[in-house]
């Protein structure tokens, strides 16, 4: 999306959401550890409404299965500090394999190549919300 053709903040529709979602490949998983939230980086992919996060068979994420997670993603320009941040909630599952997962059986739409016995962690996103946003620049910050 051109952020200079909607200079305005606020929200953004479910459509625009899901449309920036495919536009990036890294985001910041939400979760919580010990009843506290935490964040941690991520690679993922929105083939078809679904957050999938490649675990490379990563036992880390086993903790997660069947739990409700959050994914947030966005894009800040630093000369303008203008942006956008999308965030999507939904129960996760563990997965085998792509076989299962819409929009990863059309190698052109497929964002990486499906490795047999591959896992990863699927998120049925069941709320998505995004803002256009520009983040303030106090007098005399010129980074």
């Amino acid at each position: 999306m051109d952020l200079r053709l909607k200079p305005a903040d606020g929200p953004l529709t479910t459509g625009e959401c899901l449309g920036l979602l495919r536009s990036v490949a890294t985001g910041r998983l939400v979760y919580t550890e010990d009843a506290l939230p935490a964040v941690r980086p991520v690679t993922f992919a929105t083939p078809d409404g679904e957050i999938v996060i490649p675990t490379d068979d990563n036992p880390w994420f086993d903790r997660f299965d069947g739990t409700v997670l959050a994914l947030e993603a966005g894009a800040i320009a630093s000369s303008t500090r203008a942006g956008w941040t999308v965030l999507a909630i939904g129960r996760s599952r563990l997965l085998h394999g792509t076989g299962n997962l819409d929009g990863f059986d059309d190698p052109a739409r497929a964002p990486w190549s499906d490795v047999p016995g591959a896992r990863y962690l699927v998120i049925d996103i069941a709320r998505l919300s995004g803002h256009r946003i520009t983040l303030l620049r106090p007098a005399g910050d010129h980074r």
